[in-house]
């Protein structure tokens, strides 16, 4: 239950360079509606829309064949009946076990009406690949028309390549708690939004981050309570394995 001093931050409009706007929800689907159905998978993204999600979000990495596929461990043991390395098997493979391309979910969530944030998931060594392939059939399938996908990765190394590839497309930080070099990585990369572990995120470190512009995002909220406390703290957005747990309690206050 959301306490009843509870204040949703003002609705942000992340910062680019041209096409439309990119407006934050309050809460993002987190690999769809990951407390729903399958995570990153197509089902997954149906489940967040049904819930009234306007914004999920999925992680992306290579096959072995080096087509960008939506799945988010390294390996394939806890999401499927496969053992071994995502990378090691190629796109006819994968699409056996269930793992949806890029160029799929990007095209679903164009048909469900989802904002997007793509979040670049390479393995050691392939980042700027990785980032370079996503960002490449992002670009081709995703008009211009509509609200830019915002970027997002823990590896410097991809979102610098992202700022080359598709600049014009807004970028976020991923991290755990802050580094001491946040602020400096942020301006480096073009990034416009911090993604932080929501346990890591007191009320003067969301203060801090907001103070140099930026927008704090907070992975991965499933508890109303909380997520109160984190917008009333200054979070913009709040990623959330059960989006309509998180958005029912909104109109509650």
């Amino acid at each position: 239950m959301i306490p009843s001093d509870a204040v949703l931050p003002p609705t942000p409009t992340l910062p680019h360079q041209g096409g439309g706007s990119l407006i934050l929800p309050p809460v993002i689907g987190h690999r769809g509606a990951a407390g729903h159905a399958p995570e990153n998978t197509p089902a997954s993204f149906r489940a967040a829309a049904a819930l009234g999600c306007r914004m999920v979000e999925f992680d992306v990495r290579l096959s072995a064949d080096g087509v960008p596929v939506v799945f988010h461990d390294d390996t394939l043991e806890r999401c499927t009946g496969a053992t071994g390395p995502v990378k090691a098997r190629g796109l006819a493979e994968l699409q056996r076990l269930g793992v949806a391309t890029l160029a799929e979910v990007l095209a679903l969530c164009l048909e469900l009406g989802l904002a997007v944030n793509i979040e670049i998931k390479p393995d050691r060594g392939d980042e700027r690949a990785t980032a370079a392939a996503a960002l490449e059939v992002a670009a081709g399938a995703w008009p211009s028309d509509r609200p830019p996908p915002l970027v997002s990765s823990f590896s410097r190394v991809a979102l610098a390549t992202a700022r080359q590839v598709a600049p014009a497309w807004p970028r976020g930080l991923l991290v755990g708690g802050l580094p001491a070099d946040w602020r400096q990585a942020a301006e480096a990369l073009g990034c416009v939004a911090i993604h932080a572990d929501h346990r890591r995120l007191g009320a003067a470190t969301i203060a801090r981050i907001a103070a140099a512009g930026l927008a704090v995002l907070a992975y991965t909220v499933n508890d109303p309570g909380r997520a109160a406390v984190l917008w009333r703290r200054g979070v913009a957005a709040v990623f959330s394995d059960r989006p309509g747990r998180i958005s029912a309690a909104q109109n509650t206050m």
